[in-house]
């Protein structure tokens, strides 16, 4: 299980900015999706004090809440965390070191490290706000993603995190959630690689694409990256083999982070 981490030093609140929509994609790195409903607001004040400012990932808020209602939880998020929090806003591009909460009422996905937001109509008999963003964020992160479920009532999320997971992604969800359905789901589908408490979550998230970053930029040499590489496909071979399952089509990153989660 991950570490506590210290919460990050919290300075004044940051006013609530609104990007502008024509500012194009900010520049590369991991995403991080958050989704809750039902108890998800005390579960956010418990994850993000505990975010660095300087993690390098950008997080994704996704909350079940009524469309008939201005929503304040960009200003509640942002009471609770010296990182700058905004609302997404459609073509607004997506920086690392921010929180961007979703408004209400609407399916957001991501395309082009930019957000894409269309309103949620009378006629659709489910909405899956969670489903739609983590499906979209595996499609364009693949590898450099992770979702997170927080505390909510029903299945919101468990359909999105099987996307997250088969594209190489990692999966969080609440231990001891105030409303567990959503988890609960999740976990019973065999989609969780961790299940912590929420203030446990960013040390967790940082520590793996810490290592995940080093796996994918450490320099020394090639030689390395062809033994890791060599040994794998034994690996690889031997488990076809005694088990029928190929791994041979997994890329050496990939395998290598799964074993990192366990």
């Amino acid at each position: 299980m991950a570490q506590r981490q210290k919460k990050a030093t919290k300075a004044e609140p940051q006013t609530e900015v609104n990007s502008d929509p024509g500012s194009p994609a900010g520049e590369s790195c991991a995403i991080v999706g958050i989704g809750a409903s039902a108890g998800g607001i005390a579960a956010l004040q418990k994850f993000f004090p505990n975010v660095p400012p300087d993690s390098g990932l950008a997080y994704v808020v996704i909350q079940h809440l009524d469309a008939e209602h201005e929503s304040v939880l960009a200003s509640i998020v942002q009471r609770c965390t010296s990182i700058a929090t905004q609302t997404a806003s459609e073509a607004s591009g997506i920086e690392p070191n921010r929180i961007y909460v979703v408004p209400p009422g609407v399916s957001v996905t991501v395309k082009d490290r930019s957000f894409h937001i269309e309103k949620m109509t009378t006629t659709r008999t489910k909405r899956t706000p969670i489903d739609d963003f983590f499906i979209s964020l595996a499609m364009e992160q693949g590898e450099n993603a992770a979702a997170v479920i927080l505390s909510g009532t029903g299945s919101d999320g468990t359909i999105g995190l099987r996307a997250i997971k088969e594209h190489g992604g990692l999966t969080l969800a609440q231990e001891s959630a105030e409303y567990d359905g959503m988890m609960r789901s999740a976990v019973q589908a065999g989609l969780v690689d961790m299940v912590l408490p929420a203030e446990e979550m960013a040390a967790a998230l940082a520590d793996y694409f810490r290592h995940a970053n080093r796996i994918a930029s450490d320099g020394e040499a090639d030689r390395r990256k062809r033994d890791v590489s060599e040994q794998l496909s034994r690996i690889a071979a031997l488990l076809r083999t005694r088990t029928g399952h190929d791994f041979s089509g997994y890329k050496d990153n990939t395998i290598l982070r799964r074993i990192h989660r366990r």
